[in-house]
């Protein structure tokens, strides 16, 4: 299957990446006039780099990899060079298929969410899709099993749901993980040993959570009257979780926000 990656940041990079161990199935070619050693970038994600869109009437799926708000200037450079029958997918977050479908001028259209976790072989997906014949779906299928573990939402709304959680998800426990760092200077840690710290927690963490709830997790460290609690007593006074909710819901508006631009 011949691609094309409209967009080539952080995560028109991590799709190649994630596609590269199924190599022999595509042939990928990917334009950008934002990244810096966009040739070597490229070479090194064994993509082949065509800022002209020559090969991009080849393409038999089309991944939008672009901002948002940068998705109409790509649909006006673009969209008389793809071939009618080519399927579009789209990352763009908070973008409808009726845009794409608008900007576009094609039908064969499947919207999904990734994550940046695609660049470490980690990414979950999410999808739904639109107008596909059966061998569109088979090859797209192919595609988002290639790219993440996938699942399909059964309403496109979901996927603004799935971006506020795992499409930004990442960001938030990096910010965690900062104050704890951070924390860990405060009390008189060293910078080296503070980060070593937090990132083994953070990527032990990850593993433990296999299997159990996280309610059950959080009861098997924390010990009744010990450190843990009176941690636990201080976030929950402050109101966590329902932070953590009204981050998620700003995420989610964000999102819907974006495709009325």
């Amino acid at each position: 299957m011949n691609i094309f990656i409209i967009g080539f940041g952080n995560m028109g990079q991590a799709i190649a990446q994630s596609l590269r161990k199924a190599q022999l199935r595509y042939d990928i070619s990917a334009s950008s006039l934002d990244v810096a050693d966009f040739e070597k970038t490229t070479s090194i994600l064994s993509a082949k780099p065509d800022n002209s869109y020559i090969t991009l009437k080849d393409a038999n799926a089309v991944i939008l990899a672009v901002k948002p708000q940068d998705l109409e200037t790509a649909a006006k450079e673009t969209k008389d060079k793809i071939q009618k029958n080519a399927i579009l997918v789209s990352i763009a977050a908070g973008v409808t298929i009726a845009k794409i479908r608008k900007l576009f001028g094609r039908g064969k259209i499947v919207r999904v969410m990734p994550n940046i976790g695609l660049s470490v072989g980690q990414g979950i997906s999410a999808w739904k899709s639109s107008r596909l014949s059966s061998t569109d779906e088979k090859n797209a299928r192919q595609l988002l099993n290639d790219l993440s573990e996938n699942f399909e939402v059964n309403k496109e709304e979901l996927i603004d749901a799935v971006t506020a959680i795992s499409g930004s998800g990442p960001a938030y426990f990096f910010l965690f993980a900062e104050a704890l760092e951070k924390s860990a200077t405060a009390l008189g840690l060293g910078e080296k040993d503070a980060r070593a710290l937090v990132e083994k927690t953070l990527s032990a963490s990850a593993s433990l959570q296999k299997g159990a709830s996280y309610e059950a997790l959080v009861r098997k460290v924390a010990s009744k009257g010990g450190t843990t609690e009176a941690a636990l007593r201080v976030f929950k006074k402050r109101g966590l979780s329902r932070i953590v909710e009204e981050a998620a819901k700003a995420a989610f508006n964000r999102a819907q926000e974006l495709n009325e631009k």
